[in-house]
């Protein structure tokens, strides 16, 4: 398994590569998404015994904001918007899967293209998604490196 780490500093380098060639704005994406996936899979395999690897990756990270601090993020919709611009590169349509499904709120926006700027806001939004966990769940991750 790739660290979270690692794919986050990948991320940087396909974002700081975006002023050139805009096609590497969906690397960006794709790996700050990655490094997101490879948290939840780590801390959930970790954390929650019957943590469910095979699950869409929302409902694991509902999962384990729930189970482990028993709440989501301040960061959701920042996370659901990481998402739906993940998905969109990857060519799925349809509504945007929202963490909550009774949310009241409009669903993220994505932009029709990527650049630069959108690479370097995925990479940002998915090292805050990460160090609010981190933050919010302190002690119970002081092993966890």
């Amino acid at each position: 398994m790739i660290e979270p780490a690692r794919l986050l500093t990948l991320a940087e380098e396909m974002a700081a590569r975006a002023g050139e060639d805009a096609s590497y704005s969906a690397l960006a994406v794709l790996a700050s998404h990655g490094a997101l996936e490879a948290f939840v899979n780590r801390l959930g395999g970790e954390m929650i015994a019957s943590f469910n690897y095979r699950a869409r990756f929302l409902p694991k990270w509902h999962d384990l904001c729930e189970r482990t601090l028993g709440r989501q993020l301040e960061t959701t919709p920042e996370l659901e918007r990481l998402h739906a611009l993940r998905d969109s590169v990857m060519g799925f349509g349809g509504e945007p899967e929202r963490l909550d499904r009774r949310s009241q709120a409009p669903p993220p926006e994505v932009p029709g293209e990527l650049g630069a700027r959108t690479a370097r806001w995925a990479v940002e939004t998915a090292r805050r998604v990460i160090a609010e966990f981190r933050e919010a769940a302190a002690g119970d991750l002081a092993a966890w490196h």
